[in-house]
């Protein structure tokens, strides 16, 4: 049964949300168990409101949290007893199998990354964003962990992502594209270049390069990038998706639109529209994986609401339950051996 170490005060509706978010988890999935950690006179009340603590939902009190806008570096020096150090804690010394924070982003990438220690072989985290596409997500890594990359980053990003669409989603040999600013192989700069070429030696099913137009649109499963384009390529799409349904919204909130009277097609363009949305909602997916530090960390948006908590501390579950840990390893041992072994070869013929 897993076991899930949950930030009781992550986001940006503590501690109401996260917990509320854990007990409907828990009511979703009968074999999971969690921890919610937090300071105890802000937590009780709202566990006690959500039914009371129980033999699958239990509590540990964190004197100290990190707030959304706190300095990564000054949260883990000055709050060792925060909310957020302690889940990374329980997950460096296995009391949990994994563990879930709508928090600090970049805290909870720094606490994860120094104390639990990096994969075998990895050289830097990676965030593993699900983006709608159909019904299978498309997976952007790096979505903002790691913002000045190097070629070797975006090759363990790409292995790391098709390893988790590969245990988790169950997707064999996932389709990797690199995005660039057009689709030839010469395109885009040093990074862009030098990475093309391990990806291609790689011996993942590397497709090349893909454009920005062909994000919800192309034919691969993974897209690979520095953090600081994904997370610009995130926070663009999530904007552009707002502006886009709360302008349809206000213009069906009229009687008539073009000399059209919507009243009576009003109720079934709206649940049309809330089912494409739906599509769009990051709620749908609820967080995303940390790769690259030993163990399992699931990344919340700060924005989440109580479905969005539930969802994420259910893909957490699943990962915990997939063998996926195991195969990042090997993944990633081989794709070093590959592109080493290219490397090895090509010097000997110079």
């Amino acid at each position: 049964m897993p076991l899930i170490a949950v930030d009781a005060m992550g986001g940006d509706s503590v501690p109401s949300v996260p917990i509320q978010g854990a007990f409907r988890a828990v009511e979703k999935n009968p074999d999971l168990e969690i921890i919610l950690v937090g300071p105890e006179d802000q937590a009780m009340p709202i566990i006690d409101e959500c039914g009371g603590l129980n033999d699958r939902i239990r509590f540990m009190h964190a004197p100290e949290w990190v707030s959304m806008d706190e300095s990564p570096v000054e949260a883990l020096r000055n709050k060792p007893e925060s909310s957020l150090a302690a889940i990374v804690k329980m997950q460096k010394e296995r009391s949990v199998e994994g563990i879930f924070s709508a928090g600090n982003t970049g805290a909870f990438v720094a606490a994860c990354s120094v104390h639990l220690r990096m994969v075998d072989g990895v050289r830097r985290p990676a965030i593993a964003l699900p983006m709608p596409r159909g019904e299978m997500p498309i997976i952007l890594c790096d979505g903002g962990a790691n913002v000045e990359s190097r070629p070797l980053h975006l090759l363990h990003n790409a292995a790391m992502s098709a390893t988790f669409l590969t245990s988790v989603y169950g997707i064999e040999s996932p389709r990797i594209g690199l995005l660039n600013v057009g689709s030839e192989e010469d395109k885009g700069h040093t990074l862009a270049k030098e990475t093309f070429a391990l990806l291609s030696a790689s011996g993942l099913n590397f497709h090349g390069n893909v454009e920005g137009n062909d994000l919800f649109n192309t034919a691969v499963d993974v897209i690979v990038c520095d953090g600081f384009t994904g997370n610009v390529v995130l926070k663009s799409s999530e904007g552009l998706s707002e502006f886009i349904f709360s302008t349809i919204a206000r213009e069906l909130s009229r009687e008539s639109v073009g000399g059209l009277d919507l009243g009576p097609f009003k109720e079934m363009i709206g649940a049309g529209l809330k089912s494409i949305a739906s599509r769009f909602d990051y709620a749908e997916y609820g967080g995303a994986p940390l790769l690259g530090p030993k163990g399992i960390c699931t990344i919340g948006h700060g924005k989440s609401d109580e479905k969005a908590i539930c969802n994420a501390i259910s893909w957490t579950g699943k990962m915990i339950e997939s063998r996926f840990e195991e195969d990042l390893v090997r993944a990633v041992a081989t794709v070093n051996e590959n592109v080493d072994s290219i490397q090895r070869s090509s010097e000997q013929q110079t």
